[in-house]
């Protein structure tokens, strides 16, 4: 009997595996949904504070990065800060953005992304 190539056999687990990661793909299609939430009116009481980074915010902000599944580049940096918690931060320079996805920050996330725009320096100014 003629085993199959390699290729062959990374194609039948790839097929096998397919079939059980439909439950994972809607989880991953919810969580990318979810950071997309908007807030309820009930959920704006603590008021938002959004500040420059300070050094002390830097495992705040890795966290969000790893909960956000995506890198903030180093640089200057904002925080948006409700009730003593970071629920997003902004990169100045580039204007990306993390939030927490297990937040309604949906509106947080544009409000920073708005305020490092406004900070971003004008290329071409005198």
């Amino acid at each position: 009997m003629i085993s199959p190539s390699p290729i062959e056999a990374h194609l039948e687990i790839a097929r096998a595996l397919g079939s059980r990661t439909r439950p994972l793909d809607g989880a991953v299609r919810r969580r990318a949904l979810r950071r997309h939430r908007a807030a309820d009116a009930a959920d704006l009481d603590a008021p938002i504070t959004i500040r420059l980074a300070a050094r002390c915010d830097k495992k705040a902000i890795a966290r969000l990065a790893e909960l956000d599944g995506r890198r903030l580049p180093e640089g200057r940096r904002l925080v948006a800060e409700s009730a003593g918690r970071i629920l997003a931060a902004a990169e100045i320079g580039s204007g990306r953005t993390v939030a927490d996805p297990f937040e309604a920050t949906a509106g947080v996330a544009q409000l920073i992304a708005l305020r490092a725009q406004q900070l971003r320096p004008v290329s071409g100014a005198a």
